[in-house]
């Protein structure tokens, strides 16, 4: 496979919408399929968007190597389609009318093919990164190399369910004082690792919170790794390791992504087999995020329990912050999340009191675990 197909197959941009319910699933899909308009080549590894009038995305899929494509059926309206690929222009349809899934039949649509020059602009669109031309290229021949794997492991929806163990914090009132526990369970979901998509990671950054109990953080998954997204607010470097046939693409927040969690780390890569091994990553710019969200919730507290407290400032350590994504084979040439970990903070606190220093408090950053395995695939 040449690095341009490897490229086209991967399509990066556009995350898949979440499985349809039990319901949907047995519905007849709208199928389509996509060809040139040049020579009626099949256009494969495109990422296929019925949008509505107002441009709201009610479902997304991934043509195949026949250019085949199918969705969600929506309800009888008008849409338009947008077809997207990596290394190539972006096209959108006419007004086009659905009536139903079954009357309307299979859609095909001729695509402009315009390509790109993709390796140019991803070895100059960094230039304010810290790294040299030279660095840059390295890194993007590796990020090419398993782009095809990273696209397709979070899109595991066809294989079925995936049977899963996980470990998750659970919150209890113990001694007067809420505490964390950790409950074990098994689970039936279509994805190894429940995520935001790759759009909503670029904007808003690897976290997000109401209070403390609803904090949530992100990884970068294979949909977030092979996402312009990604390449737009990291900068690629290669990292050295431990053996002769492993590579590391180290990633770091680009320059002036400090108003939100960012994400930095490094894919290993099986350079013989060309194939992502594992995922080691960390949350940068934590403090701002806790100063925002997890603070004045803390801040309520202290103030509600005790007089006038005077207080320190929140003590952080970032490298224990992050987690972990193990790759691997599930079903034939099938790749999966097969093992995740997130590790995220929360906020206590440390008290000092005396009689003439008053109430002095320290909000202190603990880290909690939420991890997942997948065990086995349940066919549909």
């Amino acid at each position: 496979m040449t690095a341009w197909r490897a490229l086209v197959r991967a399509t990066l941009g556009l995350a898949l919408l979440a499985a349809p319910a039990a319901g949907q699933e047995a519905a007849v899909r709208l199928a389509g399929v996509l060809v040139s308009a040049r020579d009626g080549a099949p256009v494969d590894g495109a990422v296929v968007s019925l949008v509505d009038i107002d441009e709201a995305v009610l479902g997304q899929a991934l043509s195949d190597g026949d250019g085949v494509f199918s969705l969600p059926p929506p309800p009888p309206g008008a849409y338009r389609v947008r077809v997207a690929r990596i290394g190539y222009e972006s096209w959108t349809s006419g007004p086009i009318r659905i009536d139903s899934a079954q009357g309307s039949g299979p859609l095909r649509f001729e695509i402009p093919v315009r390509p790109v020059a993709l390796p140019d602009l991803m070895t100059t669109a960094q230039n304010d990164c810290p790294t040299t031309p030279e660095e840059r290229r390295r890194a993007f021949e590796l990020y090419e190399s398993v782009l095809p794997i990273l696209a397709s492991v979070s899109r595991t929806e066809d294989l079925g369910a995936l049977r899963m163990r996980m470990v998750r914090p659970v919150k209890v009132w113990r001694r007067g004082q809420f505490l964390y526990g950790y409950d074990t369970t098994m689970v039936l979901s279509s994805r190894s690792l429940p995520n935001a998509s790759p759009e909503h990671l670029a904007a808003n950054g690897y976290a997000e919170a109401i209070n403390d109990t609803l904090t949530t953080f992100y990884a970068p998954d294979g949909d977030a790794l092979a996402s312009p997204g990604f390449l737009a607010t990291h900068c690629l470097s290669t990292a050295k390791a431990g053996d002769e046939v492993t590579a590391g693409l180290a990633f770091e927040p680009r320059p002036g992504r400090a108003d939100v969690v960012q994400v930095a780390g490094v894919l290993w890569i099986d350079t013989v087999a060309t194939e992502p091994r594992e995922l080691e990553f960390r949350y940068a710019s934590l403090r701002p995020f806790l100063r925002l969200h997890l603070e004045p919730p803390l801040r309520a507290e202290i103030q509600s329990r005790f007089r006038r407290p005077r207080f320190g400032r929140t003590r952080i350590v970032e490298s224990f912050f992050g987690g972990s994504l193990r790759f691997g084979r599930i079903a034939g040439d099938r790749w999966v999340i097969r093992e995740w970990r997130i590790d995220r903070p929360i906020l206590r606190y440390e008290l000092m009191t005396g009689v003439h220093m008053g109430t002095s408090v320290t909000p202190v950053a603990i880290r909690v675990t939420t991890s997942g395995e997948v065990l086995e695939v349940v066919p549909p």
